[in-house]
């Protein structure tokens, strides 16, 4: 990462935090700092476009902490780059500024990267002081910081969402973002077969075995090896694990049925509730998580603890604590990998995120003959074809068996 200084600083807070600003106030009480930045600048229009922005955002934090998270992201380092690149309103952006952003979005200036993820605010003295370490791009390698063509898209769709809120309201006077994405050389359109974006049997053996290692040597890490073996096990998105303003996973939401089967109620997209079925073996991790937290072997429906708990205090865990984690266990499987000479196997396994071992846990069920209807009730699919296209793929599948009988 370069050495030299970030001129800019975050803007917007987590959810939790956000939702405490008074409706009728721009600037949050507890982050003056963001006010004297936000006044600081000398860009005609700043201060509106805080405002639009703050008031865009509030619509979406009540309802989900990753949209919010998506949405906050996105125009936040729109914002600014708009005031610390081209001194100028995002109300006055243009087609060619927005295509000059896309290039700097593709190889983002060094001072505006970072190595790893950073809490954008710290506690201090009752406020809530911007961290000077965060950067509003991650350093590229290894697989991380640079776009794929998902993220392109979503990059897209997010400022598009944006620029027509900024346009119902009478703010910015067009949305040139539909143009912008036709014409972006960064933007491939794909349309051969999707790369699997999961592990192999052999990668997830050794992911598996190193956290419980780690779990083994030092009983810290119990919790690394539940997460992993959670997210994976029961096919769940990281927002699913974490605490959010609207819910928080606790050890009654493992509850059991009058036939002996146990479930696991999730709160998922769409703030929509369903049940994951649990395997016998993912029970006695559950029940080893359990025992290392003093607690029962098996949960009851009066078991108010937080499914992953925070040493801090009796509170959940966010979702960037709970990549944080992962991605903990994963560069031990990647360099157990390493050690044991499997080093294509770890190069892929680098590039890993933690939505990765919920495809896992689905691709394995599926592998295995297990029914589609029932893998795609458990991940919360609207349709069963989203859960072939994504798991199984079977018109592809089957292409390929038909084609290897062909002679030269």
């Amino acid at each position: 990462m370069s050495t030299r200084s970030f001129p800019g600083m975050p803007l917007f807070d987590s959810a939790t935090y956000f939702n405490q600003i008074p409706r009728n106030s721009v600037f949050p009480d507890a982050s003056p700092a963001v006010e004297i930045f936000v006044l600081g600048l000398s860009v005609e229009g700043a201060l509106d476009d805080f405002r639009y922005t703050k008031d865009f955002l509030l619509s979406y934090s009540k309802k989900s902490q990753d949209t919010y998270d998506k949405f906050r992201g996105d125009a936040e380092r729109l914002l600014l780059w708009s005031w610390l690149v081209k001194r100028k309103s995002v109300s006055m952006l243009r087609r060619r500024d927005l295509e000059e952003y896309t290039d700097f979005v593709a190889k983002p200036d060094p001072s505006w990267q970072s190595e790893s993820v950073e809490r954008r605010f710290t506690r201090k003295n009752g406020l809530r002081e911007p961290n000077p370490r965060w950067r509003p791009f991650r350093l590229a390698g290894a697989g991380k910081g640079r776009l794929n063509t998902k993220s392109w898209q979503g990059l897209f769709s997010n400022l598009s969402v944006y620029f027509n809120y900024l346009m119902a309201e009478d703010y910015a006077l067009g949305n040139q973002i539909p143009i912008v994405k036709k014409n972006c050389p960064y933007l491939i359109q794909q349309s051969g077969i999707n790369t699997a974006r999961r592990l192999s049997e052999l990668q997830w053996e050794y992911l598996l075995s190193s956290a419980q290692s780690m779990a083994d040597k030092e009983p810290l890490y119990e919790r690394t090896l539940f997460v992993i073996a959670t997210l994976k096990s029961l096919k769940l998105r990281i927002s699913e694990l974490s605490e959010r303003p609207n819910w928080l996973p606790v050890m009654s939401h493992f509850h059991r049925d009058h036939e002996g089967n146990w479930w696991f109620r999730a709160f998922g997209k769409g703030s929509k509730e369903r049940d994951v079925s649990i395997s016998n073996e993912y029970i006695q991790f559950l029940i080893r998580y359990r025992e290392y937290r003093g607690l029962s072997p098996l949960p009851s429906k009066d078991s108010s603890e937080p499914l992953i708990e925070s040493r801090a205090d009796n509170r959940g865990l966010g979702s960037r604590q709970l990549r944080n984690i992962v991605e903990l266990a994963l560069n031990e499987g990647c360099d157990a990998l390493v050690r044991d000479g499997f080093t294509v196997e770890a190069t892929e396994l680098r590039a890993a995120t933690t939505h990765w071992l919920r495809h896992t846990g689905a691709s394995m069920e599926v592998a295995a003959g297990r029914n589609l209807a029932h893998v795609q009730a458990d991940l919360g699919h609207g349709s069963i074809r989203t859960t072939d296209e994504l798991y199984v793929d079977s018109d592809n599948m089957e292409r390929a068996s038909s084609a290897k009988g062909q002679e030269v």
